[in-house]
């Protein structure tokens, strides 16, 4: 069977559209990728794909725009005749639009998939002219409820026990979006930390390199043992090895979370469309799996207080690990193949 894989080319688009060529890839289906220039840096080890150039919209470049759209439109003809997929899978941007709209028209099945509560705008459209939509979330309204795939090396460390008994070692992450702000937030959450408390922790850190060094420095003034890198290249082995992830609430991120069963401080990206990620967060924090703290005026005490506490009551993340695992994780990319399979029956 040939299938295309169609994403956006932010991370939250990109790991489970990479996890689910891995296994597609693995099970003898013929399967390349689709993506544009941000999503090359997450799949650069997969070498059937195509990179298109990302166009950016603006009024003063309007024309350009217009331009680009067209050529978009003519590139993906072309590769439909050439390649004619039976099946193309969207996992969301406004990228995906115009590839999949003319597989669709051409005469590919289409699988739309959402990984977030709130539908994207892309999905949003693109749903009324799929065969099969899935999602994460159990969005009702006849979308299939199927995990989000995600990427082998989570899987293999699924089993892993939650040991929480000594040092808390914290892993913060986040991306383009947060790495450059949590570098301000977490250190002024972390002072207002009894110090008998802080000398229980230890920081890793995901950190842009101009911040890197004054970070550095302020963990040490606070006593606080660190390890800070600029990109985290083995994310399982380091989320596993952890006792609490302070991170954004992609859904991406959220699925690895619950693959594993680490529990989350969740601090929502408040740019993110249609306030997705808080009603992200919000289904972990009712799960009791995780805690949520907005970026907004307060988040200095509150982030504080929920650091503090986990501290002296270690059963409160022992409760939150547990309550993260979700045991169908280990089969979402067979769930998802399935269904992939099942449109050329």
């Amino acid at each position: 069977m040939k299938v295309s894989i169609c994403s956006g080319g932010t991370g939250g688009h990109m790991f489970p559209a990479c996890a689910l060529f891995e296994i597609l890839k693995e099970r003898g289906h013929s399967v390349y990728m689709i993506t544009d220039t941000r999503g090359d840096v997450f799949c650069s080890n997969i070498h059937n794909k195509v990179i298109v150039k990302t166009i950016r919209i603006s009024r003063k470049k309007a024309v350009h725009a217009v331009v680009g759209f067209v050529r978009m439109f003519w590139k993906f003809l072309r590769m439909w005749f050439r390649d004619s997929p039976d099946v193309i899978v969207g996992f969301g941007g406004m990228f995906t639009v115009i590839p999949i709209l003319v597989a669709k028209c051409f005469g590919s099945n289409v699988i739309i998939y959402e990984q977030n509560s709130i539908l994207g705008k892309a999905n949003r459209l693109l749903s009324y002219f799929s065969d099969s939509n899935a999602s994460f979330f159990d969005l009702g309204n006849g979308w299939k409820h199927i995990p989000s795939p995600v990427r082998d090396e989570f899987i293999k460390l699924k089993d892993v026990p939650y040991i929480c008994d000594e040092k808390v070692r914290i892993i913060i992450i986040g991306g383009s979006q947060g790495a450059r702000s949590f570098s301000d937030i977490i250190p002024m959450a972390l002072e207002k930390v009894p110090l008998d408390q802080r000398k229980n922790i230890e920081i890793v850190q995901q950190v842009s390199n101009e911040m890197r060094q004054s970070l550095e420095d302020r963990y040490g003034k606070l006593g606080v043992q660190s390890t800070l890198m600029s990109f985290v290249h083995n994310m399982a082995e380091e989320m596993s090895n952890s006792q609490l992830v302070i991170c954004r609430s992609g859904a991406s991120t959220l699925a690895e979370l619950s693959t594993i069963g680490r529990p989350a401080i969740l601090i929502p990206y408040p740019g993110a469309t249609d306030n997705h990620q808080a009603f992200n967060a919000a289904y972990y924090v009712r799960k009791q799996a995780a805690w949520m703290v907005e970026e907004k005026d307060g988040i200095i005490e509150k982030l504080s207080s929920i650091i503090s506490e986990v501290l002296v009551n270690r059963e409160l993340l022992k409760l939150a690990a547990s309550n993260m695992i979700n045991s169908s994780m280990s089969d979402s990319r067979d769930s998802f193949v399935k269904l992939i399979e099942s449109m050329c029956n």
